[in-house]
């Protein structure tokens, strides 16, 4: 598998995954069937949408058929999932939301550092655009929803990402080889997010 397809690979993967979470938490606020796929979509595309207006990359991947099928079927897999889950010992929507954000945090992380390494950003620009990427789609989530975007509050949620895009651009200035860089981007942002859900990580706050 060459490098486009791989990036093609993680992208759907990252929109299914996000969609999912979106669907979830419009599940979780009782909306009806148009707002589970208003919620789903817009969390899906949100970041894409982002990392393509500030590169002025027109029109938006995100708008392609392909990227729309992907963020259907993440609607109707968290639809079935809330069916199925009911009055079962599955893994509870709540938990689910969260390993499924933090999937989509982490590909989306990588495709942003690697859309802004290859439009030549600055080392920290790409950073930046690491974590816009990743985080960009749960926040257009949470004000659709009137709650405090997760990368404002949430246990070490945007600085994943932002660890994932560095270790991105600091591996890629070494020469290593670019399926092996966003391969550790990834495990990096996944690993933190997925750690700082289990063991209660987060950042300073004032009180």
């Amino acid at each position: 598998m060459n490098q486009e397809s791989l990036f093609l690979l993680f992208d759907l993967v990252g929109t299914f995954a996000f969609a999912m979470s979106g669907a979830f938490k419009a599940i979780r606020k009782n909306l009806d069937l148009l707002g589970i796929l208003i919620l789903g979509f817009a969390t899906a595309m949100g970041g894409g949408i982002i990392r393509d207006a500030l590169l002025h990359r027109t029109p938006v991947s995100f708008t392609t058929n392909l990227y729309a099928l992907f963020s259907l079927l993440g609607c109707l897999a968290a639809a079935a999932w809330h069916y199925v889950a009911k009055g079962r010992r599955l893994l509870d929507e709540d938990r689910a939301f969260l390993l499924l954000d933090a999937l989509g945090l982490a590909v989306f992380a990588v495709i942003g550092a690697s859309a802004g390494a290859a439009a030549g950003l600055k080392p920290w620009s790409v950073v930046v655009l690491a974590a816009l990427t990743g985080a960009g789609g749960g926040a257009v989530r949470d004000l659709l929803v009137l709650e405090i975007p997760m990368v404002l509050h949430a246990d070490f949620y945007a600085s994943a990402a932002l660890l994932g895009g560095l270790s991105f651009v600091l591996l890629s200035g070494a020469g290593i080889q670019p399926s092996f860089v966003s391969a550790a981007a990834f495990l990096t942002t996944l690993l933190l997010r997925i750690a700082a859900i289990f063991l209660g990580w987060s950042l300073p706050k004032l009180r």
